[in-house]
């Protein structure tokens, strides 16, 4: 193929590795491009035509382009923000330097200090003295921990690829190494209504909790959300067009409380199911999320955690960078660089075009300031990944972002979340009585909520144990939502404390108060004479003797990322989703609130994938290599990590929208698309047509795209973006 072919759409990987979160993502943005496509072809076109100009994927020849330039030798690109996306993106660049020659020269501006490289991969080390061993004194105060799902994949790839895998030994595993990470523990403690019990099988009657009825008192709680959701999770496999069309009409303008109450379920059954389930305001999300999460999660697969804490991903994939394709030798990230502004301006052509030798003309390029800096940076394409929360506090104004990416910036539900971390003398909790031992979680509707038994130190007691016996970390508690907020109330919000401080001695108080509680068994059967308050009073004067330390941390007091994840709320996904994932292919978006699978590291690595292909379409016409690495793309020929497309980008008979003619055949004439019943997927497909369209407001300067204002040329190019077919064959 000669690089004066454009980039069209080509045969794709089957439609199996869809998931849920996939499906809805690929739903929700084609949606918004049909409403825009239709718009457009119905102002330019004659009818005949237009009825072929369908968000349709067609197999056939990619496009001659005569306006094709290879011009561009080097790309000058920044990165904004060292996490999970950041640092994927430079790593997918790296590849694409070696196999494409994309000759990419990046650098990643991170607001925060060298050690908090990662973003939300935090982990905390407590300070110990010179003759204690340090290996497990830390929690991790982000991401900690991966389920061996499908939907996973490509974070379990990138860990295989910068060199995390199982420990060689593993009684005695290295930094970096992955571990078994025990959801559900032995003897793990329960307490609502001031009962303990360390039973899994639980109900409301199990804590005597009032007001419900007898037979919601009598059910798990589990299986109560179950049945309730059961329709939507048994029609997804059966019937993929009504699941579709009914979770858009019917269920995602409603929040979870709201479902519920339509359901049957009165308000004394939500409260109690959100308080046992989750906590307070957990249920103002969109009940979408949750079926969606039902159908792509089984929490019965194994689980990994990170030796030496989730950083360490972070640490790995920094260590992995390859210094050719620094714009700074040696120096990747910059380190303390908080981005005030971004916007668009006009450079001169990069290489001559008049016949005396004269550069002509003018480029556009991203000009990013940085706090305390006197020049701007000038880049060709800006990643930025910074979380939304953070992105609003930057001027945008340059950019001329449209009204649905200004109002997804700064509406699009982001997650409370505190966690606060104890060193104690010993790993208490797994001797007697507690015997703790297989790690777990800990709940209770007392404010500390979650009590996580770290998976890393469960052996860190054993007899041979050369440094037994000494101190010891437990994530003491872990909110959400409003519960986290009021834990937040308790903190310091100085970001560079190192430990605990004086002001944080009511928030220490109350973590020993819970735990010790939450630690004492309100009954003894064989003790007819205990007293739990009595019991209580030990349990908590041991507690405090065995307290060295604690270290909390409020994710919305972090300016920097201002939200621990992406929290969709009722309909949002449906309808934000799109925008913030559009890009003319010089600002893009990308970080886990960009993806598919917001709060997880998969959807940060997605969206990092998703927005170096938009770039490289973007910048096809004028460059061969990215040409041809856009190529490899829509043939599915990068391998894992770096490809393949989110699978949301891609085609499937399962996620139509109005307007589709269900058929392709193996060649893309008119007849061929009017008589097969057929639809082939098309990879990348939705990726470009978010680059073109929004390529094309821009160039209007409006702020949404104006159908009176598109040319022909226009519906061209969106032709070609979106199905690969031919102006000959559309007009034959």
């Amino acid at each position: 193929m000669s690089p004066t072919e454009f980039p069209g759409s080509l045969k794709a990987p089957t439609g199996e590795r869809l998931t849920g979160h996939s499906q809805w993502a690929a739903l929700a943005i084609r949606k918004v491009l049909a409403s825009i496509e239709n718009e457009a072809k119905n102002e330019v076109l004659a009818t005949e035509k237009a009825d072929l100009l369908h968000l349709m994927p067609v197999r056939g020849s990619l496009q001659q382009d005569d306006d094709f330039k290879d011009e561009i030798k080097e790309f000058n690109i920044g990165i904004i923000g060292a996490g999970a996306a950041g640092l994927f993106t430079a790593m997918i660049l790296d590849y694409l330097n070696k196999n494409y020659n994309l000759n990419a020269k990046y650098e990643i501006l991170e607001a925060n200090d060298e050690d908090r490289l990662g973003g939300r991969l935090y982990t905390y080390f407590f300070n110990v003295k010179d003759n204690e061993e340090r290996k497990h004194q830390y929690f991790d105060v982000g991401a900690m921990r991966f389920p061996e799902i499908k939907t996973m994949d490509r974070t379990f790839q990138l860990l295989d690829k910068v060199g995390m895998k199982a420990p060689v030994n593993p009684k005695d595993p290295q930094p970096g190494d992955l571990i078994t990470y025990y959801m559900a523990g032995k003897n793990c403690p329960k307490l609502y209504n001031g009962v303990q019990t360390i039973d899994t099988n639980i109900t409301a009657k199990t804590f005597g909790i009032t007001g419900l009825s007898e037979t919601i008192a009598a059910t798990n709680p589990d299986e109560l959300i179950a049945e309730k959701i059961s329709y939507w999770v048994k029609l997804y496999p059966k019937d993929p067009a009504l699941f579709w069309e009914g979770l858009t009409s019917e269920v995602d303008q409603f929040s979870v409380r709201q479902y519920l109450t339509n359901k049957g379920f009165d308000y004394n059954t939500i409260e109690y199911l959100e308080t046992i389930e989750s906590g307070n305001r957990w249920y103002d999300q969109g009940v979408s999320e949750m079926i969606l999460e039902s159908i792509d999660f089984d929490h019965d697969k194994p689980w990994k955690c990170v030796e030496g804490g989730a950083q360490q991903i972070a640490k790995h994939m920094l260590a992995n960078l390859n210094p050719e394709s620094f714009l700074n030798p040696d120096r990747p990230v910059l380190f303390k660089k908080s981005v005030k502004a971004i916007s668009y301006v006009q450079v001169p052509e990069e290489k001559p075009h008049g016949h005396d030798g004269t550069k002509c003309g003018s480029r556009y390029r991203v000009q990013v300031n940085v706090r305390g800096e006197d020049a701007p940076r000038t880049y060709h394409t800006v990643f930025n990944s910074a979380p939304l929360g953070a992105m609003q506090h930057m001027q945008l104004e340059g950019l001329n972002l449209d009204w649905d990416v200004k109002r997804a910036i700064r509406n699009l539900g982001y997650g409370a979340s505190c966690k606060v971390g104890i060193r104690f003398k010993t790993l208490w909790w797994l001797k007697e009585p507690y015997n703790i031992t297989e790690g777990g979680v800990a709940k209770t509707d007392l404010p500390i909520r979650t009590c996580v038994y770290p998976s890393y130190n469960v052996h860190d007691d054993d007899p041979d144990r050369e440094h037994r016996n000494e101190p010891g970390v437990l994530l003491a508690s872990y909110t959400w939502s409003q519960e986290a907020n009021r834990i937040g109330a308790l903190i310091d919000r100085a970001t560079d404390k190192t430990s605990s401080t004086e002001d944080e001695e009511e928030l220490k108080e109350l973590l020993l108060h819970d735990l010790a509680r939450l630690h004492t068994p309100t009954s003894d059967p064989k003790n007819p004479f205990y007293d739990p308050n009595d019991a209580y009073q030990k349990t908590y004067a041991f507690l405090a003797d065995q307290y060295l330390d604690h270290y909390a941390w409020d994710w919305y007091a972090d300016r920097h990322a201002v939200g621990a994840f992406a929290y969709f709320g009722p309909g949002q996904f449906q309808h934000m989703y799109p925008a913030v994932t559009k890009t003319d292919g010089k600002h893009v978006i990308i970080g886990e609130a960009a993806s598919a699978h917001h709060a997880w590291v998969v959807g940060a690595l997605e969206s990092a994938v998703r927005g170096v292909y938009q770039f490289l379409f973007k910048h096809s016409k004028r460059s061969t290599a990215a040409h041809k690495a856009t190529e490899a793309y829509n043939n599915d020929k990068i391998p894992g990590p770096f490809g393949p497309l989110p699978y949301e980008y891609d085609r499937t008979k399962e996620v139509l929208v109005p307007g589709d003619l269900p058929c392709v055949g193996e060649g893309n004439r008119p007849e061929d698309i009017k008589n097969s019943g057929h639809l082939p997927p098309a990879v990348g497909e939705i990726a470009r047509a978010q680059v073109v369209f929004e390529s094309a407001r821009l160039r209007q300067g409006t702020e949404i795209l104006d159908p009176a204002k598109i040319t022909e040329d226009d519906v061209v190019a969106f032709t070609r973006a979106l199905e690969g077919l031919s102006v000959e064959d559309i007009a034959a």
